[in-house]
């Protein structure tokens, strides 16, 4: 029997987000043959809908003489920065493009100011709240839509904040409006958002935090330097990185690379150090003081493609670095809304979706590291009036190191995508 190829288009933006885009967010056409039955009409089918989404699609179509599976996606992390002062009465999150450095969109909530940003296991984001010095754990998810936020005692002068290994959430809050007031480490059920307890009771001077590989609880201290707690109890292990060593003048935000050393942002001297990350000896410049125009780096954090990402606060711009060697690579992004950006952060890609023909069923599978606790798997079909998503009732099982769903073959086309909970 003859055939003759039909061309397959499917439109879709690059960004999901409900929220303000700018007008020339990136758009994509795919354009992917289908095999069909000779005489049959060219028939173009696009995503229906009207939601835009950020992430992976799959469209199963079928034809009387064969069936072709087709998965693309848009495999990008995000890359979200705080600007300490965005121009406006009302604080954003900034989102940026992880390849390209265009801006995508903002998202907020009531706020006078943003301390602290991080993705948590839940695969949500988290950002610290401050206003008139009370403050708040929002909760987010991916695209920017705002769910809530933990609960417990008035959390004071929020700052950084940080996931442990035992998937609760670590926040600076402090005494305040107490004189002397006493900063403190706030520790937050992962799952349930309640406080649990004051983790550390004295915690000095508290400019950001992060947990190392040893599973210890790591704090920038401005008068102390890098300051280790034990990861379990938060009592203190004693300074790991004095202020001093190898000329640090000050400390600010730091992070854990790849190699497992510590790279640690100096205000004052406009570099990055890097010291060894398990006994906390001095190393080296990383990032040589205003190599590439940095001025007063107030966040860092390493990218998809390993380089290492800092924001260059008092030039109101985001630099890039080789992340082996610290080079400057370029500015990678600018926007007229971020002023003195500060804290940023990678959000790594939505799962990605793949699909396997079984008999008169389909087998929609993604990676196991995003749970289903997190994300639903939603369809479309092909003529649907509505053209409205619909959730798939079948509930995932565990497949080697995948989830994957079974559901039935039906109509002409049908799209699947995730929707995160």
């Amino acid at each position: 029997m003859g055939s003759s190829l039909c061309p397959y288009y499917a439109t879709m933006h690059s960004n999901p987000s409900l929220l303000k885009t700018p007008a020339t967010a990136d758009v994509m056409k795919f354009i992917l043959p289908i095999r069909k039955n000779k005489g049959d009409s060219r028939r173009r089918l696009r995503f229906r809908g009207g939601k835009l989404f950020r992430g992976s699609l799959v469209a199963i179509c079928f034809a009387a003489a064969a069936v072709c599976m087709l998965s693309f996606s848009v495999l990008r992390a995000d890359l979200l920065v705080i600007p300490a002062d965005n121009g406006s009465s009302t604080p954003v999150v900034l989102r940026f493009d992880d390849r390209t450095g265009g801006f995508i969109d903002y998202f907020g909530h009531e706020s006078e100011g943003y301390e602290g940003i991080i993705q948590g296991p839940d695969e949500k984001i988290y950002v610290t709240s401050n206003t008139l010095g009370y403050g708040d754990v929002y909760r987010f998810n991916r695209n920017g839509t705002y769910l809530n936020n933990l609960t417990g005692p008035a959390l004071r002068t929020p700052g950084a904040l940080a996931f442990g290994p035992d998937g609760n959430c670590y926040v600076i809050g402090s005494t305040w409006p107490e004189s002397p007031a006493r900063w403190e480490i706030w520790r937050y059920n992962g799952t349930s958002g309640v406080v649990m307890n004051n983790f550390v009771t004295n915690a000095g001077a508290p400019r950001h935090l992060a947990f190392g590989r040893d599973g210890h609880l790591y704090v920038s201290d401005g008068n102390l330097g890098i300051v280790r707690y034990n990861g379990s109890t938060g009592a203190s292990m004693g300074t790991f990185v004095p202020i001093g060593r190898g000329g640090l003048p000050d400390t600010r935000a730091f992070v854990f690379g790849g190699d497992a050393n510590l790279y640690v942002a100096s205000w004052t001297s406009n570099a990055v150090f890097r010291f060894n990350g398990t006994n906390g000896q001095f190393m080296s410049y990383f990032i040589t003081p205003g190599s590439g125009g940095l001025t007063q780096p107030g966040g860092l954090a390493f990218g998809p493609d390993g380089n290492l990402y800092v924001s260059s606060t008092a030039t109101h711009r985001i630099l890039r670095f080789d992340g082996r060697t610290g080079g400057s690579l370029d500015v990678f992004a600018t926007y007229a809304d971020m002023h003195y950006p500060t804290t940023l952060v990678f959000i790594p890609p939505a799962p990605r979706l793949q699909v396997k023909r079984m008999g008169s069923n389909v087998q929609i599978s993604w990676p196991g590291v995003n749970s289903p606790q997190n994300w639903s798997l939603l369809t479309q079909r092909n003529g649907s009036p509505t053209g409205a998503w619909s959730p798939v009732t079948n509930s995932p099982v565990a497949m080697g190191t995948n989830w994957a769903v079974t559901d039935r073959c039906a109509g002409v086309c049908s799209f699947y995508r995730l929707d995160q909970r």
